[in-house]
């Protein structure tokens, strides 16, 4: 009876995590425009049916990933239930189940380290709670990435534990490659993992080499199949153009390694800035100056996510442990790092932490090995204060997200979207998608149709602790079109009518025919005594299909 009871409070903790993962990537931003495009591509497979031949955009090179894993990743959710969080339920179980499978697997590994306290971490970790639980290709990422790191720990002899048969991880390690490949350009930095786990298996004889093979084969077919009618279709580009990304360039190799070390610690810590900055309308002054009762429960975690990747690095240099495998991780952990930095060198895309977010699970498995060295009753309450105050602030954030960009600041326009099939009242694909009609892409022509149709009808300017935060009034005038991601301008001018200072200001609103909106544009344009004249003004938007009528005055505001 103590067993059963025992099993079904794990069963409701586990429930409870899920559901707030759940509300995490509920209050995550979807009207942006990385969001909304992944959201657009299950959307559009889900309104039409026709297979979808390219997955996310690159930006950078304006081409698009191969493959139909991403559209079906979030159309095939919103076949089985027609509700805009349908594919938020999906993403939200597979970050969860990969995070659960870990947490198991290295408390396998570390069975003196408490279960609850890796179980907690994993599963309430900014990083994996910021990008595995809303709509964004990076979000899909996480699942597989544990897979294989799992099977390339047990493929390595001298890692393994024995949690997984040699062949199994093989076809772990291949899956996730083929699976990756179709929703980021970081698959590239899984394969000297995979070519490592190979030389460890030279040992074992051709035989075993060819059955590892074969698994890894297998592997990667079942999940990189969905690449096959892509590349068989004669109509479209082959690659999609994310050949182009390549680009050999030079970097500063010291602040590219220290930058890429700093960011790869973060993962398995409790970094918190870049999620206040984007919770804040891009400043985190005005959202704690605003919000004061969140500085000390901030400043607990955001001091954590400081001292705690510090004092993982100066452990990197401990040399003796009483765990045999710890050199071993010690040193995978330093050449991940030195890989991902030196891969920027042949990249064209900015050295960002999201961009090898896929090899996190090895920053995960070094955080809980240096755990080891302090794990001790005064630590472990320590531990579990810090994850205790990272939860109430995760979840106070969500609740101020609500009021942005959302899937819950326009709801209405997804669900009407889904229930009419008609994509384009959400958004457009850009002008680059391949195998999508031109009505259903942007049109940089139409996009500036908005400086006749929007005006800005009122305005007013606050000074919050130095930084300039106006809150304006924006009216469509059209009768026919809505528009949405606005793009502001605001100008500042002297005495003269000389221009000063501006900047350029997303806004992501959704306004339909005849309605005004109220927003707000954080700035931080000039506010000294030499400005004698503010404005702002409309420089573009993206024109989408107006709601029917009976929608658009029941939406949420």
């Amino acid at each position: 009876m103590r067993l059963l009871s025992s099993r079904v409070s794990i069963v409701v903790v586990l429930v409870l995590l899920l559901a707030f993962r759940l509300g995490i990537g509920l209050s995550k931003e979807l009207f942006t425009d990385d969001e909304s495009q992944i959201y657009l591509l299950g959307l559009r497979y889900h309104t039409t049916h026709q297979w979808p031949y390219f997955g996310p955009d690159v930006v950078w090179t304006r081409s698009e990933i191969p493959g139909a894993l991403q559209a079906l990743l979030v159309g095939l959710p919103l076949d089985i239930a027609p509700v805009p969080e349908a594919p938020y339920v999906l993403v939200n179980v597979l970050s969860m189940a990969a995070l659960c499978l870990f947490a198991a697997y290295v408390s396998a590994r570390l069975p003196t380290v408490p279960r609850w306290l890796i179980w907690s971490w994993l599963l309430t970790l900014p990083w994996t709670l910021e990008y595995s639980t809303h709509i964004l290709n990076t979000s899909y990422v996480l699942p597989a990435s544990v897979v294989f790191f799992v099977g390339f720990f047990e493929a390595l002899p001298s890692l393994s534990i024995g949690r997984v048969p040699a062949r199994l991880a093989y076809l772990m390690m291949g899956a996730a490659i083929g699976w990756i490949a179709q929703i980021h350009m970081s698959w590239p930095l899984l394969l000297p993992f995979a070519g490592l786990a190979f030389l460890a298996r030279l040992r074992a004889g051709a035989k075993a080499i060819a059955m590892s093979a074969a698994a890894f084969a297998i592997g990667l077919v079942l999940t990189g199949s969905l690449v096959i009618p892509t590349l068989l279709h004669d109509t479209l580009a082959r690659g999609g153009g994310t050949e182009e990304s390549l680009l050999i360039h030079w970097r500063n190799p010291v602040t590219t390694l220290a930058n890429t070390i700093g960011r790869m610690l973060s993962f398995a810590s409790f970094e918190v800035g870049r999620f206040i900055r984007s919770a804040g309308g891009g400043n985190p002054i005005v959202l704690l100056s605003e919000r004061w009762w969140l500085v000390p429960i901030a400043g607990v975690v955001w001091i954590a996510g400081i001292v705690h990747p510090v004092w993982m690095a100066a452990t990197a240099f401990r040399r003796r442990s009483p765990l045999g495998e710890w050199p071993i991780v010690r040193w995978l952990a330093v050449g991940t790092a030195v890989m991902v930095a030196t891969a920027f060198f042949f990249v064209m895309e900015p050295a960002q932490a999201r961009s090898f977010y896929v090899v996190a699970p090895v920053a995960f498995l070094f955080a809980a090995y240096c755990w080891t060295f302090v794990d001790s009753p005064r630590w472990r309450t320590v531990a579990a204060v810090v994850l205790a105050v990272n939860v109430v602030f995760q979840a106070a954030l969500a609740i101020v997200r609500l009021d942005g960009p959302s899937l819950y600041m326009n709801r209405a326009v997804v669900s009407e979207a889904i229930r009419l099939d008609r994509p384009t009242l959400f958004a457009h694909r850009r002008e680059w998608a391949r195998g999508v009609p031109a009505s259903e892409r942007m049109s940089p022509e139409a996009s500036h149709a908005a400086l006749t149709d929007l005006h800005v009808t009122a305005s007013r300017l606050d000074v919050i602790r130095g930084v300039t935060a106006w809150t304006v009034v924006v009216e469509n005038r059209s009768t026919t079109v809505g528009y949405r991601s606005m793009v502001c301008g605001t100008r500042y001018y002297d005495a003269a009518g000389t221009l000063i200072d501006e900047h350029t200001v997303e806004v992501w609103n959704v306004v339909q025919p005849g309605e005004s909106v109220q927003t707000r544009l954080i700035d931080s344009g000039r506010t000294g005594p030499e400005v004698a004249r503010r404005e702002v003004v409309i420089l573009s938007a993206q024109p989408v299909a107006a709601l029917p009528q009976n929608a658009a005055s029941g939406r949420q505001p």
